[in-house]
């Protein structure tokens, strides 16, 4: 699931007549540029300084009991754990608001932290706990909930990976809706991946491409190096379930190719096994 850090601004209150707005507390407003500087760091791929600089934004926001602040910063350093590749401080990160008895936690963000968990127990293939953090984070926003799409990529996702086609697909349709209406390109990445998951799982190849190369190209224009290369593979075993070697063949050296640039040695021999196996001799 898509990687996006907690919204986290500067907003200040509208003038009344001439007078200007009261300044921000210095406190809060070295906590934002710590967010901002971690932010900034993310974006350039420097996790181990943009952790350095949501930590101190966290330390900054709990002296002074800023629970909403403590909370997007710890999504924050959550989200940089991750891509660091350290998945116990990152749950360690988001379990400090789902637990915590000491601050109480606006709802929106404990919803922001339950989806949070739930994303990282599906990866850890927890799927028991990874659906109760999610149907937590679908308790906590109900309405017109801003994470509707999002919280139903990941219900497609361990549908999914239970074997439950119908209700990955219909999870999915839900969010590429949801994500569509609020202009959410990586998330309607996502959920077009997930439908062409689910298709491929599901025996129908030839309906994993349009979808799929719709992503791609999304992913492209969104420079995301690790869903360019999740698109190609999909796309190429997809090629493979039809019998179509020769496509397979480029679309997983595409993929390996992005795998090498990314330095990603899990990617590199997971596309290399498929590269290696031997091609289907016809379509399902």
């Amino acid at each position: 699931m898509k990687l996006r850090l907690a919204g986290f601004a500067l907003v200040l209150a509208a003038a009344c007549g001439s007078q200007p707005p009261a300044p921000q507390p210095a406190k809060r407003l070295q906590a934002i540029e710590a967010n901002n500087r971690g932010s900034a760091l993310f974006q350039r791929g420097d996790y181990a300084a943009a952790v350095a600089e949501f930590r101190r934004a966290v330390d900054l926001e709990r002296s002074i009991e800023n629970e909403d602040g403590v909370a997007a910063n710890l999504i924050n350093l959550s989200l940089a754990y991750q891509r660091a590749g350290d998945r116990a401080a990152a749950r360690a990160a988001v379990t400090e608001i789902l637990d915590s008895p000491l601050m109480r936690f606006p709802p929106a963000r404990v919803a922001e932290a339950a989806l949070r968990s739930a994303i990282l127990l599906t990866e850890e293939r927890e799927l028991e706990a990874a659906a109760k953090a999610l149907e937590r984070s679908r308790s906590l926003c109900a309405g017109r909930c801003p994470l509707a799409g999002k919280i139903d990529n990941v219900a497609a996702q361990l549908a999914l990976l239970g074997g439950r086609h119908e209700e990955a697909r219909a999870a999915a349709q839900r969010a590429l809706s949801a994500n569509r209406s609020r202009g959410d390109r990586e998330e309607v990445a996502n959920s077009l991946r997930l439908l062409g998951g689910v298709a491929l799982a599901a025996g129908r190849p030839a309906e994993v491409e349009p979808s799929v190369r719709e992503a791609l190209e999304i992913d492209k224009q969104l420079a995301a190096p690790g869903k360019i290369f999740r698109d190609l593979v999909l796309l190429g075993r997809a090629a493979k379930a039809r019998g179509n070697s020769e496509d397979a063949a480029q679309l997983l050296g595409r993929a390996l190719v992005v795998a090498r640039a990314s330095q990603d040695a899990s990617a590199i021999a997971e596309v290399q096994a498929l590269i290696a196996e031997a091609p289907a001799s016809s379509g399902r």
